[in-house]
């Protein structure tokens, strides 16, 4: 049966449009930013460097930032490309400047590091340099080699303050956030309520005429953003002397900037998704829950522009079971909303947004009424303008006290969202739009807020899994030796190993192996119901006194046992600890009572068939529905 629906495709005779222009002398590459169709045109004839290298380069940009590359927003593209003219700059001032791709060095790069050694983000510039110069066509093998080896170390910059937050800062942040959001839904709903009793023609709000000429203005602003203006445009006197500000009028029941900031924060808390990619948020979502729950749910599809190919994702926000909802405090907003879900947050902000998405036509899930001096203008926006840091300035205005045990005591505590994200990453320990290595080499090990609480949490859950697995003990085993004396003495051989005759020819005939271990009782389980087949997990055959293990056992358990030391790489520690730690040394139990030379002769005799067996174990393929 089939699934999704059909992407979009383009009209017969489509042609993309033109974006890199190397007529005559030009040398010209257009970035059109993916989420506003905004485009600048950037010159690489104006680079003091050879034709031929300025070609290279250009190329190399034009598919970095096309359709298929990594960077999708025009202050990305900005961004390099004053890297690029440094990089120029500094190529054309040495002794012999390269002029063609496969003139350019590695030393090129140490060159680049050393003019700019001063600067704490000069590494991050060289990193990016790299990237664009993996995509350049006729660059030496060593460049080649050098761009693939993986971006240079970043150096510490030693500012604490872009660790995850602390237990207490990050309440205080979160709690603010939800104050914020549930006023904006107290008032919002309300002025909606008044607007509806109102028109309804309710005799108290309509009767008394300054009151009624309040309602008039905030219907113009709820269906049109619209105010009362003269044949100028300019707004009557009267509107502000009798009814308030401008922005104060808009803001009746539209969301101002402050308030989108405090919805970013809970989202980007409860999600672990970018700042950029939550504010960009679309208000298009699918209910896979159909509306009515068990537990309910919104997916949409998000943007993480960075990611190249695998920019677009589809993200499921949950709320919880009803009989998981937390306990809420005596606010006055519907007692259906749960601002400790992101499905709570997301349709809060759906419904806050709604009057404002309809007068716009957008579809983004932030729209909002910007007002001077918040870094946006007056007038409605949507998502957050690249120079804006709506959270920051927010939470300057909060000027919550940091932790004193926090990385940055002796400042105001600073809002940010990268840093937000980098708190959900370290107490949720789940990747988000990213590797599970990423997360572990470069969020958990180089935080200094949660590192050493995450040692002594890796090194805690190592030992108890370990104590765990020498409590329990290793399985029996049978040896060579007994094997070939249950060929002469079977009842004597069945007796020391607890099992009937009949059960120990099946074992011998490997009639009753599983996948590790072969089982003499599956209807006598410690892990399922009494007199029921077993249904528990193959590795639970590692601490089962219903499993045996025979010689012919060793060679899957040794392709277990590494792949199981192999999946380190691939998990958070924690995530290992929790999950692996128990059979791996159940299983490194077995491997050294079968004896060195045994396991060795095994690893030998391992084959394909075995290892992708034991990794259909490890994902879970094996386990019974």
């Amino acid at each position: 049966m089939r699934s999704g629906r059909l992407a979009v495709m383009p009209t017969d005779g489509y042609r993309p449009p033109r974006r890199l222009f190397l007529d005559g002398d030009g040398c010209v590459v257009r970035v059109v930013a993916e989420r506003d169709g905004r485009a600048r045109d950037f010159d690489f004839a104006s680079l003091p460097l050879g034709r031929d290298l300025q070609v290279a380069l250009a190329r190399a940009f034009h598919t970095h930032t096309g359709p298929s590359g990594r960077l999708k927003a025009l202050g990305s593209a900005n961004s390099l490309w004053v890297h690029l003219n440094a990089f120029g700059r500094i190529l054309a001032a040495l002794p012999n400047p390269p002029q063609g791709p496969a003139d350019l060095k590695p030393s090129h790069l140490n060159e680049y590091l050393m003019e700019r050694a001063s600067l704490a983000g000069v590494h991050t510039e060289v990193s990016q340099l790299m990237t664009l110069l993996a995509h350049a066509e006729g660059l030496s093998p060593a460049l080649a080699a050098r761009c693939a080896q993986g971006h240079p170390k970043r150096r510490d910059s030693g500012d604490k303050s872009l660790d995850s937050y602390t237990p207490d800062e990050e309440r205080r942040i979160v709690e603010a956030a939800r104050h914020t959001v549930r006023n904006a839904a107290k008032r919002i709903r309300g002025n909606h309520d008044l607007l509806r009793r109102w028109r309804d023609g309710e005799r108290g709000l309509t009767s008394e005429p300054m009151r009624k000429k309040y309602f008039e203005v905030i219907d113009g602003v709820e269906r049109a953003a619209e105010l009362p203006r003269y044949g100028n445009g300019k707004v009557p006197d009267w509107v502000s002397k009798r009814h308030g500000p401008v922005d104060e009028l808009m803001h009746t029941v539209h969301l101002g900037w402050r308030e989108v900031a405090a919805f970013a924060v809970l989202l980007v808390r409860l999600t672990g998704h970018n700042g950029d990619t939550i504010y960009n948020a679309p208000a298009a979502h699918h209910r896979p829950d159909g509306g009515a729950g068990p537990i309910a749910s919104v997916q949409l599809d998000l943007v993480k522009p960075r990611r190249g190919r695998r920019s677009y994702m589809t993200a499921a926000l949950s709320d919880l079971p009803t009989w998981a909802t937390p306990p809420r405090p005596n606010i006055e907003v519907s007692p259906r909303d749960e601002l400790h879900t992101p499905y709570g947050v997301y349709m809060l902000a759906l419904e806050l947004t709604a009057s404002a998405r309809r007068i716009t036509g957008s579809d983004k899930l932030f729209v909002f009424w910007g007002s001077t001096g918040a870094h946006v203008g007056r007038g409605f926006r949507e998502g957050a303008p690249a120079a804006s840091n709506f959270a920051a300035t927010w939470g300057r205005e909060l000027n919550l006290p940091a932790d004193p045990a926090g990385p940055d005591p002796d400042r105001p505590l600073a809002v940010r969202l990268g840093r937000m994200r980098k708190t959900y990453l370290a107490r949720e320990q789940k990747p988000i739009a990213h590797a599970t290595r990423t997360l572990a080499d470069t969020y958990l090990r180089r935080d200094r807020t949660t590192l050493e609480e995450y040692q002594r949490l890796v090194a805690e859950v190592l030992t108890n899994e370990t104590d765990k697995a020498r409590a329990v003990g290793t399985i029996a085993r049978l040896t060579a030796a007994d094997l070939a004396e249950a060929g002469r003495h079977p009842g004597v051989v069945a007796a020391r190993f607890g099992v009937t005759e009949e059960t120990l020819r099946l074992l011998v005939a490997r009639d009753a192996d599983t996948v590790l271990t072969a089982c003499s009782d599956h209807l006598h389980s410690p892990h399922s119901t009494e007199g029921q087949p077993c249904k528990a997990s193959f590795l639970k055959c590692l601490d089962c006194p219903c499993a045996r293990a025979l010689p012919h056992h060793l060679p899957i358990q040794v392709a277990a046992r590494d792949l199981l030391q192999h999946k380190q790489n691939e998990m958070t520690a924690l995530r290992w600890a929790q999950r692996l730690a128990y059979p791996f040394h159940q299983l490194e139990d077995l491997l050294d009572k079968a004896g060195a030379a045994a396991v060795q002769n095994a690893r030998q005799q391992v084959t394909d068939t075995d290892r992708a067996l034991v990794a259909r174990l490890l994902n879970r393929e094996l386990d019974h529905q």
